[in-house]
């Protein structure tokens, strides 16, 4: 009825736009049809409980999936996380990079774990200015956590090679009780390394055992990590003070600066030497740790 205001010529165009209209109209309902919210909603399914046996490859073959079937969806980011890690997972260095790379376009906002994986793909694929600077931006997240937190105290110290960062915990948690640590970033190529001062309960509790002694007995350690390795520098006792363990932490951190761990090379199709420790290396109060206490 509202065309009859319009003249003839007028109303016909309208008619013929109006058509054009509802046909995108009806395109974009088919679309939504086929990739709604149902849609995301399986796939965040698939992710959070496989019907299969989920490895790398079915991550990768499933986020894929999803990305392509659904471009336009804002979950699409995080499918560009997962779809990131099930590559280095699976060994596909420069798939895992085209993907971070999309999901920082799509507009995600990285953790310090997955920037830090992140710099380790880019490490494999020989783009070493880029694995620095991914690198250096997770342990800036890091550090920012920790500050916008109020959960350290921290520093840092410019030294040889590099820097090493300082961190006096607030209010160490039950548990891991991490109470100091140490993290030396190298200025060029090459993998960050922490010492840390913790409580070691599992191994009170079998010096415990073994001596027939109070198992609940505390125990405080100074550990070294890399991205590979974890090891024991030795007790912490009360005769030691807090200035003769960072003189020390600091010593040792110069020293690894002067011959950082590089990437560690793997066979064609083998998941990428990613950070093993990387939630100690880099411990925030509170957050999952799924390493292996010792």
């Amino acid at each position: 009825m509202a065309y009859a205001r319009f003249t003839r010529k007028a109303a016909s165009a309208l008619i013929a736009s109006g058509i054009s209209a509802l046909l995108g109209l009806a395109q974009d309902a088919h679309a939504e049809a086929a990739c709604g919210l149902s849609d995301a909603v399986r796939y965040q399914n698939a992710i959070s409980a496989p019907q299969e046996e989920g490895s790398p490859a079915y991550f990768l073959r499933t986020a894929e999936a999803f990305i392509a079937a659904c471009p336009d969806r804002l979950e699409v980011r995080d499918a560009h996380i997962v779809a990131a890690r099930a590559a280095l997972d699976s060994g596909r260095a420069e798939i895992s990079v085209s993907h971070y790379d999309a999901a920082l376009a799509a507009g995600a906002r990285l953790t310090p774990a997955a920037r830090m994986d992140q710099a380790i793909v880019l490490m494999a694929t020989g783009a070493d200015g880029r694995a620095r600077e991914a690198r250096n931006l997770a342990v800036s997240g890091w550090l920012a956590k920790l500050d916008a937190t109020n959960a350290a105290t921290l520093a840092a110290y410019k030294v040889s090679g590099g820097t090493i960062y300082s961190v006096r915990y607030a209010q160490p948690e039950p548990g891991l009780s991490v109470s100091a640590l140490w993290m030396a970033v190298p200025t060029g190529a090459g993998l960050p390394s922490s010492i840390l001062i913790r409580n070691a309960p599992q191994r009170a509790a079998w010096r415990g055992l073994r001596e027939d002694s109070d198992a609940s007995t505390s125990l405080v350690i100074a550990e070294r990590l890399t991205c590979r390795s974890a090891s024991l520098l030795g007790e912490v006792t009360d005769d030691i003070s807090l200035a003769e363990i960072d003189r020390g932490a600091i010593g040792d951190l110069a020293a690894y600066l002067g011959h950082p761990d590089m990437l560690v090379s793997t066979s064609r199709g083998e998941p990428i030497a990613s950070c093993l420790s990387l939630s100690r290396m880099m411990h925030v109060p509170g957050e999952g740790d799924n390493s292996v206490l010792r």
